[in-house]
């Protein structure tokens, strides 16, 4: 990033392909799947676009930063913030990342929540996830059982009894208490005490 004689931001192709990645990751991530789609057509981004919400971290970490650097300089409401409190999205493209892009993670199990997912939180052991959804529901799953379901064959899961397919489904607890859309879920750090907590919009 640079600025021209103007006094105007120019970035680089490098920098606007990132930018309008972290669009697209946001508007999957969002559920506005058309708009992400229709972007997508339009920008032609040079890697695949997974959901992500990197983009709403970010501008949150900037505002957060900005917000400190603001009461430490003791700058008075109304004054020009000083150049360099902002985000700088190149610090953050340049390093290098353990995890492979969103899009090359394989889906394992599905569950059957009749409207979009909006949140998901794993236990402190990992061995649980909790899912809530726009229909106002939470689903509980063993990842374990997740798992194994994606391996299985299908002509062997076909095969199953009533009873070994409630033995073996991943969902171990579906729970209707909200009347709105779940939007976060997270279990007690202590794997020991059996206590999530969610919000939603009821």
């Amino acid at each position: 990033t640079s600025k021209s004689e103007h006094g105007y931001w120019i970035m680089s192709f490098k920098e606007r392909d990132l930018l309008y990645r972290l669009i697209i990751s946001q508007l999957f991530y969002d559920g506005f799947q058309t708009m992400a789609v229709n972007l997508v057509n339009l920008v032609s981004p040079s890697t695949a676009c997974g959901p992500s919400n990197r983009l709403f971290r970010l501008v949150k970490l900037g505002l957060s930063v900005s917000e400190d650097e603001h009461e430490k300089s003791g700058v008075i409401e109304g004054e020009s913030i000083a150049p360099g409190t902002g985000i700088d999205l190149e610090v953050e493209s340049e390093s290098s990342t353990m995890a492979p892009e969103s899009a090359l993670y394989e889906t394992c199990y599905v569950t059957a929540h009749k409207a979009a997912c909006r949140a998901a939180s794993f236990n402190s052991t990992g061995q649980l996830v909790a899912t809530g959804s726009h229909d106002s529901s939470i689903k509980i799953l063993d990842v374990e059982r997740m798992l194994a379901k994606s391996v299985s064959p299908t002509d062997h899961l076909g095969q199953e009894t009533p009873q070994q397919q409630m033995e073996t489904h991943p969902v171990i607890r579906t729970l209707y208490d909200h009347t709105a859309e779940v939007t976060c879920v997270d279990f007690h750090p202590d794997p020991t005490l059996q206590i999530l907590v969610s919000g939603s919009k009821d």
